[in-house]
């Protein structure tokens, strides 16, 4: 979902440059935006990374007990019999993987305790770009400009709508969710917004592109 998150920032600034013209837009607003890309983008790489080890954290929890609750059956099993030595061995590695267990506990916890930071700074960045948004609608109007006014105010609902699938992210199924939300809202530009009309399909790829060499030539 990050990924399209991204996607979705980048159309509204390329919508917004074929609106109101690249030569209207203020230098200042250009690099606000693509600042507040790369914040998204890094906020993206830092949440997918903490996902992945929290993940790998929760597998060795398991691992762990396993492996624990095996030494503490053979530990049993000695005893019954009477063999010592094995007793001795199964209470050693048993020793052994609660200190483990007990260290991959920690780390789970503290990968889910900055997970909900990352995800909430996410939602800080969206609020901010939207707030940068809002000066592009200034502009606009400033401009006198019709259509771009039209323009903003699809972008708006577009950003709405990222919002509240950017709360979505509590799962990987959620993401995938929302990802088939995010595709949906390219090709109908958000649900409340009626879509100019006539509207061409919209090519996400190619108008990214676009985007991309836009925003090095302003930066």
């Amino acid at each position: 979902m990050f990924e399209n998150l991204r996607r979705a920032f980048r159309e509204a600034v390329d919508n917004f440059k074929e609106e109101l013209g690249r030569d209207d837009v203020p230098e200042a607003v250009n690099r606000l935006l693509a600042g507040m890309r790369d914040e998204v983008t890094d906020a993206q790489a830092q949440v997918r990374k903490l996902e992945e080890d929290l993940a790998k954290a929760r597998a060795l929890v398991e691992e762990e007990e396993r492996q624990l609750a095996t030494c503490r059956r053979r530990e049993t099993l000695a005893r019954d019999i009477g063999d010592e030595e094995t007793v001795r061995i199964a209470l050693e590695y048993a020793e052994r993987h609660e200190r483990r267990l007990e260290a991959f506990r920690h780390k789970v916890v503290a990968f889910e305790e900055e997970l909900t930071v990352r995800r909430a700074e996410v939602q800080e960045m969206l609020q901010a770009l939207k707030k940068a948004q809002s000066n592009r609608d200034i502009l606009a109007a400033q401009a006198g400009r019709t259509d771009a006014r039209e323009a903003v105010s699809a972008a708006d609902d577009l950003f709405a709508e990222l919002d509240r699938m950017a709360e979505k992210m509590g799962s990987a199924d959620d993401r995938t969710a929302a990802e088939r939300e995010v595709d949906a809202l390219f090709d109908e530009f958000g649900p409340d917004a009626e879509p100019p009309s006539p509207a061409p399909e919209m090519d996400v790829d190619a108008r990214l592109e676009a985007l991309k060499r836009a925003m090095g030539k302003d930066g």
